[in-house]
């Protein structure tokens, strides 16, 4: 089993301030579909993310990721996709996204925008072998993530598409765990 990460108490009290400072309520976080101080300060370690003052000088979110929608074509000829069903946190809360896209993640340091769907699609369904991903646009947003109540992000996002083959698709859909945290994927089959 593994262990959780240990989390710098005093890193997690500074960013706290430095929200605060720039009228960040984070009172909020950790409540409902927020996370927590200690998630984003986990974020900002791992280079996902970065806290920059936009041309206002308010502090800004700064996040590229990668997105794919996952699809499957039955033998039989039947087209389903792949949807996001819920999370639950180790507390008990849960939440329903609807996020549009099957699966997210959060860009690494000199990690290319492929390399990170890969990942992330690995990590998140477990799923193994060749991935056949195509690349489908870029968009560029900014707006408050439910994540983190009151800090705007900015979004670059690159899209893509995924067909996973007979050995990768579980009918029962796929479940990650992670730190505190479980995510339910499930299939939905598409109309013609």
């Amino acid at each position: 089993m593994e262990q959780p990460e240990k989390i710098n108490e005093t890193a997690v009290n500074i960013l706290k301030k430095s929200l605060e400072n720039s009228g960040i309520d984070t009172s909020k976080w950790g409540k409902g579909q927020a996370k927590t101080l200690a998630d984003l300060q986990k974020e900002i370690e791992g280079g996902e993310t970065l806290l920059v003052n936009n041309e206002s000088g308010e502090l800004l979110r700064k996040i590229t990721v990668s997105d794919a929608d996952i699809y499957f074509l039955s033998p039989e000829g039947k087209k389903y996709r792949l949807k996001e069903e819920k999370q639950v946190f180790k507390d008990g809360r849960e939440r329903r996204r609807n996020l549009g896209i099957t699966v997210s993640e959060k860009m690494k340091p000199d990690e290319d925008p492929k390399n990170t769907m890969i990942r992330g699609i690995q990590e998140e369904l477990g799923i193994r072998g060749n991935i056949a991903l195509t690349k489908v646009g870029m968009k560029d947003e900014i707006k408050t993530s439910p994540s983190y109540p009151g800090l705007q992000t900015q979004y670059v996002i690159y899209k893509f598409q995924a067909l996973l083959n007979v050995e990768q698709f579980n009918p029962n859909g796929y479940i990650e765990e992670q730190d505190g945290l479980s995510t339910y994927f499930v299939w939905e089959e598409m109309s013609k």
